[in-house]
């Protein structure tokens, strides 16, 4: 079976990088294919790579529209493209079969709209549960909403955690803990863009990404949801080379990457 695989649909912060898309990936190992987040700019990005119809499952870390905006257009590519068979498993965090609701009576007077061509699935929390040959478990990590880091992991062992939108806290090097390849957040360029308040962040500088791949054991880092040029680049790998001493790369969209060789 062909290894577990990582596509970068989108990997810009929420004021998307230029010519670039928000938050979301596409994992795929053999005939399994799952998407994680489906950030504005990203639902056009998928059939580039796999027929949207052959998804076994989107899943969706938290309810910031830069992760989730794109249900919408996934919802008519679904609706008027070719047919499925049965709907697709979306997974949410817990509460959110309620917000999706309330998101489709202010779009469409329609509260169950996403239940045309979705089957909304709330997920458990430190439990895995099956997407195809891929296992997912989510975990709670500290941000300014709920916010969920996905633990995937294949059939043959390999092990990918996405941290979510998330500041430094003890959860995430749990949820990341031996990781072939830990794919985070790095949307500050340091520590004071965020709040003075260590429990009031939420989001990480490639610095702290590095610190939580060296305390997970992690083999790689793949920093994303950052902001991108060529001098924010180099700051990026500069600072994550600080603290974490393994393989570190930049979420390239477009790219794939081999999860575990």
């Amino acid at each position: 079976m062909a290894p577990l695989t990582l596509t970068i649909l989108g990997a810009g912060p929420a004021a998307p990088n230029p010519g670039g898309a928000n938050s979301g990936y596409l994992v795929r190992h053999g005939d399994s294919a799952v998407v994680m987040d489906c950030g504005p700019g990203t639902a056009g990005q998928i059939a580039l790579h796999v027929p949207p119809q052959r998804l076994d499952g989107v899943a969706i870390s938290h309810f910031h529209p830069d992760h989730y905006f794109d249900l919408v257009a996934l919802y008519y590519v679904l609706k008027f493209g070719d047919p499925r068979g049965s709907r697709l498993p979306v997974w949410i965090p817990p509460g959110g079969r309620e917000f999706l609701d309330r998101f489709g009576q202010l779009i469409a007077d329609k509260p169950e709209m996403m239940e045309d061509v979705f089957e909304l699935c709330e997920y458990p929390l430190e439990a895995p549960v099956q997407i195809g040959a891929l296992e997912l478990t989510f975990h709670p990590v500290q941000h300014y909403i709920a916010s969920y880091a996905m633990r995937v992991r294949s059939a043959d062992g390999a092990l990918l955690t996405f941290s979510s939108d998330v500041a430094p806290c003890p959860a995430l090097p749990i949820a990341a803990k031996d990781a072939d390849l830990l794919l985070c957040e790095s949307a500050m360029l340091n520590a004071s863009q965020d709040d003075p308040d260590p429990l009031k962040r939420g989001h990480m500088s490639a610095l702290e990404a590095g610190t939580a791949a060296t305390q997970a054991h992690a083999r790689s880092l793949l920093i994303t949801h950052y902001r991108s040029s060529p001098e924010d680049d180099a700051h990026h790998l500069a600072a994550a080379r600080q603290t974490f001493s393994g393989p570190i790369d930049l979420a390239r969209p477009g790219n794939t990457y081999v999860v575990r060789s």
